[in-house]
Parts: C-alpha cells; structure tokens; sequence
C-alpha cells in the first residue's frame, strides 16, 4: 500500500489489516521502511483508532507539521513557530506540533523547554516512540534520568516489545547514552558520566534486594 493509499483508507476504511502489516514490517530490523512504518502506527493507534479526528483532518495536521518543521530545519524558527501556534489554536492537542516545538527548542539548547514540549507530545499520543526517545535525551543532557522512568514504563505497557523502548530501557539500567547525544553531552566530564553509571548500578542492586553487593559497591566508590 502506498502513502497515498492509506490516506485513502484513512479517512474510508479499516485500517486493522494494514496496521498488522505495518506491525510485521517494524518488527524486521533489516527492514528499511521500519521507521516510516513506526510513524504510521503511532498514527493509527494514538489518534485514528480511538476517532480523535477524522480522516481529512489527521491528513490536513501531518501536512502542515511536515511544513513547520521544513521551515525550522531550513532555519526559519519564527515562521515555524507561527505555524504550529496556527495549528494549535485549533487543534491544542496535537502532538507532533508540540513533538516539532520540542526539537526547536532542543536545537537552541533550551533543554527544560524541549523537555516540557516532548512531555506534551507523548500526554497526547503514548504511542508516540519518538516522544519517549526525546524525553529521554533532555533527561540525559540535563543529567537528571529520574524523569523518563514514568514516561518510559507507560510506553512499555503498552508497546512492550519495541525495539527503541527497550534499547532506552538498557541504557537507564547501564547508565549509558546512544550515539545521537555524543554531540550534546561530549563536554561534560567523563568521571561525572562514569560515576552516574556506577550509583545507577549501586541504584540496581539496592531495588534487588543485594544489601552485600550494594555495600561492596559503596566502599568501592568511596
């Protein structure tokens, strides 16, 4: 089915079918429309199934999200941003305009901001993977991971097999950070980062109930 297609579909006919495909199609990792596929069954399960809006009107939002970013990856902030507060004065609940004003605002390095954006983004579609991955970074960048585990335990009861998710689930547990934050953390200091990792291990073994461990790790640290 085509891009094209399903619109089509979306605003005529069932979509059950195509989206157990789509769900057969996210879970091949060497697939290479995965995440176009991840985008759509966010779509599907957080705004088309529960009837949030109409078929037309869901096409109509997409499309001008897709403009409001264009115009802040070309640098045109103001303009984007005066684009998505025109889709939220009529559609407030929106969540890739707040997903797009989240990425603006990480961009520009206002990180509490973004963090706030994303946190929107995620409250008005759960299934929004890129919502959770992004709360996640802000937390990383601002050294406190405290944050994600709500939003992160929520995704996961409801997509609990989602590669992503889990992926973030290991790298709380570790205390370790993927690739794409190199760039935004790689001026913070290495031992701050090392011991965070250990007092999340430390952190671990306390919850498991592993007193003599936990105490072994604490002198250790010490």
């Amino acid at each position: 089915m085509t891009f094209a297609e399903y619109n089509a579909r979306l605003c005529n006919k069932d979509l059950q079918e195509y989206f157990q495909l789509l769900l057969l199609e996210r879970a091949d990792p060497e697939n290479s429309e995965a995440e176009a596929a991840k985008d759509i069954i966010a779509e599907l399960q957080g705004i088309v199934f529960p009837g949030n809006f109409s078929g037309h009107t869901i096409i109509e939002l997409r499309e001008q999200n897709e403009i409001a970013a264009d115009l802040a990856e070309q640098g045109k902030i103001d303009e984007s941003i005066a684009k998505i507060q025109q889709i939220l004065e009529i559609h407030p609940e929106h969540y890739s305009a707040f997903y797009t004003l989240g990425l603006i605002s990480f961009g520009q390095g206002n990180i509490p901001e973004a963090l706030e954006r994303f946190k929107e983004a995620f409250e008005y579609n759960p299934f929004f993977t890129d919502a959770v991955l992004r709360i996640y970074d802000c937390c990383v960048c601002m050294g406190n991971t405290c944050a994600i585990e709500e939003s992160l335990n929520k995704a996961l009861m409801l997509q609990p097999e989602d590669p992503e998710l889990l992926e973030t689930k290991q790298h709380l547990k570790d205390g370790t950070y993927p690739k794409r934050l190199a760039e935004h953390i790689k001026n913070r200091p290495s031992e701050k980062l090392e011991l965070k990792a250990e007092l999340l291990k430390l952190k671990q073994m306390l919850e498991n109930g592993n007193s003599a461990e936990a105490l072994q790790k604490i002198k250790t640290l010490v």
